[in-house]
């Protein structure tokens, strides 16, 4: 009875915290995320501690991140998608080398291993295009060639990302890299990604023009959400964050002619479960490794600094080869910069595997929450003051 009581309180104050603090956010010209993100640093543990993250609410946390990018692939228009394929895959492997090179290099300055090195630059490839896709839609951007580009590499990343993360956990439990080992683990993500989303286009369309017919309330609706978390959950089967699933799940539902009626359906779930994934990633903070009085961590802040740099112009400096006119690169660059939740998945597996000290872990993790934090001002500030066509 307690267990149940302390949930429901939290889950109330995770709803009603998001939507102060990003009406607060939105009035000073910002995103929502802004404001509830900023609205886990408080409510969280570091602050007030009035949530504390439960096995139950990540969950919830973890469906709303799966809605988030279920309706961004449902928005999106999968011929578009595929005309930035070349564009996209340019900037995601560009934007994994680079942040790689940097974090291995500056840890391996400060005095830290190689296996330390090797497992942070892993941290640092990660991108979370939730963060991003929820920039874009709050600015009605969703569908720009920008978008389309940071959205196709922000998968390709995820593949990639998956490989790495493989290949630094064998090393790190004195398992054996092969390029057989490579080769299995990348192909089986690709494998998975053009499987879901070929035989979801071929058997879709008539799948939902039979439940179209049904005359039972909310049918569509019901069924495109099951399809989705079947596809999240073959996602996360694999090894892929289930987020990829849910962006293939939504492509494909994309291309039915109920893709409207789902894009209706689906925004009273987008507006209760989204902001308590934002909320909780912001609750992850904890702000004392951000004092600079507190005994050791000056050390931290100067090599959270280092990265950060690196981080943040890693994934920039990504949006620069693509070479094709009219292209915002700076806001495809700047796109791909937030790690947010995995960023966090990646160093968490460092921490559990000894990989990594209380300090080590503590400087990464404010490099990840401040790409996460940054990132939305940015983005918001390169698409309002975005040229019209024709100045």
């Amino acid at each position: 009875m307690h267990e149940i009581f302390g949930f429901l309180i939290s889950l109330a104050v995770i709803l009603v915290s998001a939507k102060i603090f990003g009406e607060i956010a939105v009035r000073f010209g910002q995103s929502a995320i802004i404001g509830e993100i900023l609205a886990g640093v408080i409510i969280g543990p570091s602050v007030l501690a009035l949530v504390t993250e439960t096995p139950v609410l990540t969950n919830i946390s973890e469906l709303g991140a799966i809605i988030l990018l279920f309706e961004v692939g449902v928005s999106s228009d999968i011929k578009e998608l595929a005309k930035a394929g070349g564009w996209a895959a340019a900037v995601a492997f560009t934007g994994v080398i680079l942040p790689y090179f940097l974090g291995y290099f500056t840890f391996l300055h400060f005095g830290l291993s190689s296996t330390q090195a090797i497992f942070a630059g892993a941290v640092l490839t990660a991108t979370s295009v939730g963060i991003t896709a929820r920039v874009f839609m709050d600015l009605k951007k969703i569908e720009s060639r920008e978008a389309k580009i940071v959205l196709g590499a922000a998968v390709i990343d995820d593949v990639i990302g998956l490989t790495i993360l493989a290949v630094v956990l064998k090393l790190v439990t004195g398992g054996t890299v092969t390029f057989a080992s490579i080769v299995h683990v990348s192909g089986m993500a690709v494998l998975f990604l053009i499987l879901a989303v070929g035989a979801g286009l071929l058997i879709a369309p008539s799948i939902f023009r039979f439940i179209s017919k049904m005359k039972q309330e909310n049918a569509v609706l019901v069924m495109a959400f099951a399809f989705c978390m079947v596809i999240s959950a073959l996602s996360s089967k694999v090894g892929l964050a289930t987020i990829v699933g849910a962006f293939a799940a939504g492509l494909v539902l994309s291309s039915t002619p109920q893709r409207d009626e789902i894009k209706k359906g689906i925004k009273p779930l987008y507006a209760f479960f989204v902001p308590v994934f934002f909320v909780l990633m912001g609750a992850n903070v904890d702000i004392s490794t951000f004092n600079p009085f507190i005994p050791g961590n000056g050390q931290i802040l100067l090599l959270a600094g280092i990265l950060f740099i690196g981080a943040f112009f890693g994934k920039v400096a990504a949006g620069f080869v693509v070479f094709k006119k009219g292209i915002n690169k700076l806001l495809i660059g700047v796109s791909m910069v937030p790690r947010g939740e995995v960023g966090l998945i990646f160093a968490g597996i460092g921490l559990k595997n000894n990989v990594f000290g209380s300090h080590d872990y503590s400087a990464l993790v404010a490099v990840i929450m401040l790409t996460t934090f940054v990132t939305p001002f940015v983005l918001k500030y390169l698409i309002t003051n975005e040229p019209k066509k024709g100045e």
